[in-house]
């Protein structure tokens, strides 16, 4: 699961998929599998004093858009695992920051084709753009079973074990010399360089005025 340095809390921020695939009794054995078992071990960080879980506020809108057509019992269910939960910051849906979070995802899968190994970079829908923000101005691990969909987050960091595929129960990283050949990239540089700049923009803003 998520590391930590000494003395930090562990953060997952967690992909709707997370919630759906343990609170569904109709979804794919090895994926519910897989779900309980993630919820078992977080649920005993969080009691240990370890680890919190946030859920963006577009799982959220996700959740409530779905919630008409689950049963009773699965959105009880979905509301059961909630109760650890905490919001991952106020909402930061950002279309200048979707759109570039989409254009670096884009990029990198079309100039650097082996990305990630066997897995491939999937162009990310504005829902997984958001989703993949809210992670990263949390600082935490991303934990989804869409991994292809979420592949550039692992290039948003310096360090390891940012996202976490839920269904084989491990972090992917991306090799060593295909993030540096990446990140040496200019273009792609251009557009983190962008991102980053967006970002302090937002923590700008929430700063008290001296």
């Amino acid at each position: 699961m998520a590391e930590r340095k000494s003395g930090e809390m562990k953060q997952y921020t967690i992909d709707t998929n997370v919630l759906r695939y343990k609170a569904n009794s109709k979804a794919e054995p090895s994926h519910k599998k897989a779900a309980k078992l993630f919820w078992k071990q977080v649920i005993q960080e969080i009691q240990d004093g370890e680890a919190i879980i946030g859920v963006p506020q577009e799982v959220i809108r996700e959740l409530k858009f779905q919630s008409s057509t689950l049963s009773p019992k699965e959105n009880e269910h979905i509301s059961d695992l909630l109760e650890p939960c905490q919001e991952v910051l106020p909402d930061l849906a950002n279309i200048n920051i979707e759109h570039k979070i989409r254009e670096m995802s884009a990029y990198v899968r079309s100039e650097f084709t082996t990305v990630v190994d066997e897995r491939k970079m999937e162009y990310p829908a504005v829902a997984d753009s958001r989703i993949l923000h809210a992670a990263y101005y949390s600082d935490s691990v991303l934990v989804t079973s869409n991994i292809k969909e979420f592949l550039l987050y692992p290039l948003l960091f310096d360090d390891w074990n940012r996202l976490y595929d839920l269904l084989n129960k491990e972090y992917v990283n991306i090799p060593t010399e295909l993030y540096q050949e990446i990140h040496k990239d200019p273009f792609f540089k251009s557009l983190l360089s962008d991102f980053h700049g967006l970002n302090q923009a937002i923590e700008d803003n929430e700063q008290p005025d001296t």
